[in-house]
């Protein structure tokens, strides 16, 4: 029964949760579809208006002529065309197309003959200027690429929209004339955007708001295991590393988990398993200062004691430069572990004025040539399996990177007994721009439950002191490599039977 609820509840949380997401997407992409449609019909309707008004005018100014060409003239001749003009004059300027936008009724070199308003900086007027004797000709580019558009007698139009208004011109040439109507209407969105907010906007801000509330309560009633976690993170923040979260909250089958969904039970999971991880470092870090301060005092005792004997003459004059030289190695030794701790700490971070193209075929002949002799003192046998290129190129800081392959073939030649093997292979792989590297031995290997924790800081595989160094080789490869974008994981070799370790070399950028 318990398994039943179980799943019917974290069904119920699945289903509860996509419909308040979905509702809120849906919602916002409707708002945002409802008013860009509502904007839409505005501008078309506008286009469409302007393109009516236009053609209306241009039709009444042809009935007004009686279809026959005539000459704009200002002149009282008492000819027919000082008649028309005038008539042009007062039906343009007239309450028929009072609010039918602006109306202009221009020549071809774009002089305004008539007009239906006065000339101004309006967003629904075309810009103009006084000039050849009091006349006023249109400056307005635009406007006048439309006149020379509408010469062969079709109509010529352009539209403007902004969240503000919405502008359209039309421009038509007045038939068996050289005359041109154009007709400017503005239409502004504030009446939209009122209908807007009051149909659309208000309503649906209410709705989700109702489905934020509806979803906020059901969350509240799962926020006990998300209190829970919270105290037991805050306790281990200040230092408590035995604090746990409650077993009920981890497990689904105990306590209230039947009523949890699986994230939280994971979640509680996941912090015990970082607390324990965190506990466990902390043992290593005090294992780790316990063995520093061992590396330390021994070789200080050494020079406490070689010095005191000059200074109370326990060792003659003559002796001196011989136990000035053991001074110097003992110094030299605690110089070197304070140099392997500050880089540890300091080559996570990438210098990019460092950063070059080498050859990994040729950096990994050379640290074997450098290893020989370490390699015949053991009677060791390398293998090398190296990609002959062209893609050999890897991209880098060339220094670390190299510490990084001298770090980890020393180890190996460290723990392979003598006549053993080790096998270096590298794989370009040009399409993940990556060079594959493996380093694998016929030592005893490195057990399972150790392979991650290596590359810890303060942790140390050999808890005995039989092996040289300060363990801090492997998590120096890993900063190293972490700092270029790479991981490294060590397994078990197939081959060999001993460790293997795999990483990789960064190529360098594609060319654009």
């Amino acid at each position: 029964m318990g398994s039943g609820k179980k799943v019917s509840t974290n069904f119920a949380i699945f289903i509860i949760s996509f419909l308040v997401f979905t509702t809120i997407v849906v919602f916002a992409v409707m708002l945002f579809l409802s008013y860009e449609n509502m904007h839409n019909n505005l501008i078309i309707s506008n286009k469409d208006q302007t393109e009516i008004m236009t053609m209306n005018i241009v039709e009444d100014c042809v009935n007004l002529s009686g279809g026959k060409p005539f000459t704009f003239t200002m002149d009282d001749d008492g000819t027919d065309d000082f008649k028309i003009s005038q008539l042009l004059i007062k039906f343009v300027d007239s309450e028929i197309y009072k609010h039918s936008g602006s109306i202009y009724i221009v020549d071809g070199n774009g002089m305004i003959l008539c007009r239906n308003q006065l000339i101004g900086d309006g967003a629904d007027q075309i810009s103009a200027e006084r000039r050849d004797e009091g006349k006023y000709y249109i400056t307005d580019t635009d406007a006048l690429k439309l006149i020379a558009s509408a010469r062969s007698g079709t109509m010529s139009c352009a539209d403007d929209s902004t969240r503000q208004y919405v502008l359209s011109v039309r421009c038509i040439n007045i038939p068996h004339t050289d005359y041109f109507c154009i007709v400017k209407r503005v239409a502004s969105t504030s009446d939209v955007n009122t209908e807007y907010m009051s149909i659309i906007l208000f309503p649906a801000i209410i709705a989700m708001i109702i489905a934020i509330a509806l979803y906020v309560a059901f969350v509240w009633l799962s926020l006990e295991p998300v209190k829970e976690i919270s105290d037991v993170i805050s306790k281990v923040s200040d230092g408590d590393l035995k604090a746990r979260v409650n077993p009920k909250y981890t497990n689904e089958d105990d306590g209230i988990g039947f009523i949890l969904s699986s994230e939280f039970s994971q979640m509680g999971s996941t912090v015990n398993n970082m607390i324990e991880s965190l506990e466990n470092q902390e043992k290593d870090r005090e294992i780790f200062i316990s063995s520093i301060a061992h590396d330390i005092r021994t070789p200080l005792t050494s020079i406490n004691g070689f010095v005191t004997a000059m200074l109370d003459g326990t060792i003659p004059p003559e002796n001196r430069d011989k136990y000035l030289n053991l001074i110097k190695q003992e110094t030299d030794r605690i110089r070197r572990l304070v140099v392997s701790m500050t880089e540890a700490s300091s080559l996570a971070h990438l210098n990019p004025e460092l950063v070059e193209a080498f050859n990994t075929t040729d950096m990994i002949r050379d640290i074997i040539d450098n290893l020989e002799s370490q390699l015949r003192d053991k009677n060791i046998k390398i293998i090398a399996s190296l990609d002959p290129g062209p893609y050999n190129i890897a991209y880098g800081d060339a220094e670390q990177l190299c510490r990084v392959l001298v770090n980890i073939i020393s180890n190996s030649i460290k723990f392979t007994p003598e006549g053993g093997t080790i096998k270096v292979t590298t794989d370009g792989k040009p399409r993940e721009r990556v060079i594959n590297i493996t380093i694998e031995d016929s030592g005893p290997g490195i057990e399972e439950n150790k392979r991650k924790r290596i590359f810890e800081s303060f942790y140390k595989a050999d808890a005995s002191r039989k092996v040289e160094g300060f363990g801090l080789g492997l998590y120096i490869c890993k900063q190293i490599l972490s700092a270029h974008g790479q991981t490294i994981v060590c397994t078990e070799s197939t081959d060999l039977g001993g460790a293997r370790f795999d990483f990789a070399f960064g190529m360098p950028p594609k060319e654009e």
